[in-house]
């Protein structure tokens, strides 16, 4: 649990960074087909780690909502990365690498769930 929280953190920490430093003007995030980033597109990535971050610390504290909430999280994911593929452009840019890149997010997303939904089953989750 302690890694799932430390990893969600380390995660946070640097979208937050990312999204100030866009916002700010120092560096400016494109999409895809070169278009910049829109204030939806950085609400939605700092909503999603404040989920995230939320999720990891009810885990963390062995609630039962940590499983709803990372299972509300992937489906989420699913919807917005599918939104964002069939909108902005398949392949996304970096091709392969950027499809394992989300392969391998999901998974860990998926691992995670699973992992809680053992601890539920198990009575550890309260």
């Amino acid at each position: 649990m302690w890694v799932i929280l430390i990893f969600y953190l380390v995660a946070a920490t640097g979208s937050v960074v990312q999204v100030g430093t866009t916002l700010t003007g120092a560096e400016q995030r494109l999409d895809a087909p070169g278009r910049p980033y829109t204030m939806f597109d950085y609400v939605e990535s700092l909503a999603f780690v404040g989920l995230k971050v939320a999720a990891a610390v009810m885990l963390f504290r062995l609630s039962r909502m940590a499983f709803t909430l990372f299972l509300a999280i992937l489906a989420l994911n699913v919807v917005a990365t599918g939104y964002d593929l069939l909108t902005k452009g398949l392949p996304p840019p970096g091709g392969p690498v950027m499809l394992a890149s989300i392969a391998i997010g999901f998974g860990i997303l998926i691992a995670i769930c699973a992992y809680a939904w053992r601890l539920q089953l198990k009575g550890v989750l309260k």
